[in-house]
């Protein structure tokens, strides 16, 4: 009868089958989502909300509609100057496109209505595309003019979800005429937002107004039976309470002009628009 040859392990093999383990576990962890802080998902970019692009400029998507009929997706950027040292009139964008999944590169046209609004019409964009990724790359048209290049190696991504919320079928290739007064639509409805926002200052600055004035009265009324100290206090207490009424009041009057201001804007925008 032949004996069967137990399987032995040294202790070194041991030894070197345990940190084998270990690292594997250390690996399997720590370039986990959890722990790199990295997601696989992909998150889509917000409507309206401004991202860095340089030290000077910001950018966001103001829309975003898919037309699966024509399988053409329509992207509009604004981009607003954050100080004084910024030209964008001297700044040109590469916009490119691909599928996620294949990387595949899309077409692209884009209208630059003005310095601060580009829009991006992607072309042969099928139903089912799950998530495209979009890419912004500025660059400056006469880099020398520039104290510094600070839009060198810069650039934004973006995801676009496939969602029945952006599908638009009446959208389509327009000219540059047509995005002009859309553009023109698109001042004048943030100028109303703007102008709403206003109001609403106004009346919360006015009833705060309120709240002070009968705050003096009930102070007021209470002043005949205060002891000298009593009355010192008071008096520092309505005096403040009249700095913020008139501090107040002079908020209200700039805002109230700002609001005249923007009406007359949007009047503006009115013959602009005729004259396209």
């Amino acid at each position: 009868m032949v004996k069967k040859k137990k399987f032995r392990i040294s202790l070194g093999q041991k030894y070197l089958l345990i940190m084998g383990i270990f690292i594997f576990g250390f690996l399997t962890i720590f370039i986990s989502p959890a722990f790199t802080g990295k997601s696989y998902s992909y998150e889509e970019v917000l409507l309206n909300e401004y991202q860095t692009l340089s030290n000077n400029i910001q950018i966001a998507l103001t829309k975003k509609e898919y037309n699966p009929e024509k399988e053409i997706m329509r992207l509009d950027f604004s981009m607003k100057e954050i100080s004084s040292n910024s030209s964008l009139s001297n700044i040109t964008y590469e916009i490119s496109s691909s599928y996620i999944e294949s990387r595949e590169p899309l077409s692209i046209e884009s209208v630059r209505v003005n310095d601060n609004y580009i829009i991006a019409i992607i072309k042969n964009v099928p139903e089912d595309f799950s998530i495209l990724s979009v890419t912004i790359v500025p660059k400056y048209i006469h880099p020398d003019i520039e104290k510094n290049d600070d839009l060198k190696d810069r650039s934004i991504k973006m995801y676009v979800n496939e969602s029945d919320k952006i599908i638009n079928t009446d959208i389509k290739i327009e000219d540059k005429e047509y995005y002009e007064k859309e553009y023109i639509l698109f001042q004048q409805e943030s100028i109303k937002k703007q102008i709403k926002a206003n109001k609403e200052k106004i009346q919360t600055q006015k009833l705060a107004i309120s709240e002070l004035k009968k705050s003096i009265s009930n102070i007021e009324d209470d002043l005949v039976y205060q002891t000298e100290e009593e009355l010192v206090e008071s008096t520092t207490q309505i005096n403040t309470h009249v700095s913020n009424i008139n501090q107040y009041q002079k908020e209200i009057e700039t805002l109230q002009n700002e609001n005249m201001q923007l009406e007359e804007k949007i009047k503006l925008l009115d013959e602009k628009m005729r004259s396209i």
